[in-house]
């Protein structure tokens, strides 16, 4: 599995890509200043993986420049503070991997080439295959922020995109797969806990936690019960996959006949911050302990280190 991110470059594109220099990239005027794409802290010390990949605060200067939107409005998507919160859980054992890099200028939780092709010129490679959500401008990057508003003032050239996925979706899913085998070689099972935040969700009565699954496909049902029951012990309102089921990691990653399983965590955003200035509250430490709390009753499912 180590080797995805990798195997999904079509040969014809790597080659024209071992041709083109960092300094080429379109929008990354920036980079010699650029933090690296992802950040990996622990090794295998415990069964679980923490991951945050929608926590990154890089926007490039000049794709900032380029866009219709104010950083405010491109910022709207972003799971602020989601890996400073799995701190205290990292405390624990687990390893903990974040993007640098926010979601709207590459998503890590779509599919490589997820793409709306409406936003870019020029001929469309055969590679290409978006989804119903790739086609409504929230692929792998994205044509529209959240709110539905349009982020390019111009259509982009394809090996802009090309671009992004080689240095910053590609790295990301390498290290994560890597470090999923080595938990699981160590351990004989592994979980990953891919953690999100989300607004306030009216049409679901605004839960504190939404706990994905797939409908029950990407980890064993007692992971997801002993969540649900940890976090409604601890006061938290929960649901099930709605609205939502997990995303392309928890569903590509979870295999729980693999030993290797994955749930997908939303905590709704104004429990830790202030949505609008994402400038962290009191509820900020009560959240992360919950969180640890949490990470150390799963990692009492797993007291022998040989699945479940």
């Amino acid at each position: 599995m180590k080797n995805l991110a990798h195997s999904l470059l079509p040969r014809h594109l790597a080659r024209l890509l071992e041709n083109t220099s960092e300094a080429d990239l379109p929008d990354q005027t920036s980079r010699a200043i650029a933090p690296a794409p992802f950040v990996m802290q622990g090794s295998v010390g415990a069964p679980i993986v923490l991951a945050s990949p929608h926590s990154g605060q890089f926007y490039p200067e000049a794709f900032v420049q380029n866009s219709r939107q104010p950083l405010s409005v491109l910022r709207s998507g972003e799971d602020s503070h989601i890996h400073l919160l799995a701190e205290q859980a990292h405390a624990l054992g687990p390893a903990l991997l974040y993007a640098t890099f926010p979601r709207v200028f590459c998503d890590v939780n779509r599919s490589a080439w997820d793409l709306d092709t409406r936003m870019f010129h020029g001929p469309i490679p055969a590679f290409v295959h978006p989804t119903e959500r790739g086609l409504a401008g929230l692929g792998s990057i994205p044509r529209i922020v959240g709110n539905r508003k349009p982020i390019y003032r111009h259509r982009l050239p394809f090996m802009e995109a090309a671009l992004r996925i080689r240095h910053y979706w590609m790295p990301y899913h390498a290290t994560l797969a890597d470090m999923l085998d080595k938990t699981r070689a160590e351990h004989g099972t592994c979980l990953l806990l891919d953690l999100h935040s989300m607004p306030d969700v009216p049409e679901a009565a605004s839960p504190d936690f939404v706990l994905g699954d797939a409908h029950g496909t990407t980890c064993h049902p007692d992971i997801i019960s002993t969540a649900e029951q940890t976090l409604q012990s601890l006061g938290f309102r929960t649901t099930r996959n709605q609205p939502y089921a997990g995303g392309y990691i928890t569903r590509h990653y979870g295999r729980p006949l693999q030993n290797l399983h994955a749930l997908q965590i939303e905590m709704r955003r104004s429990l830790y911050m202030d949505e609008e200035t994402h400038i962290c509250h009191a509820g900020f430490a009560p959240l992360s302990n919950a969180l640890a709390t949490l990470t150390k009753k799963l990692l009492k499912l797993f007291p022998a280190s040989h699945g479940l």
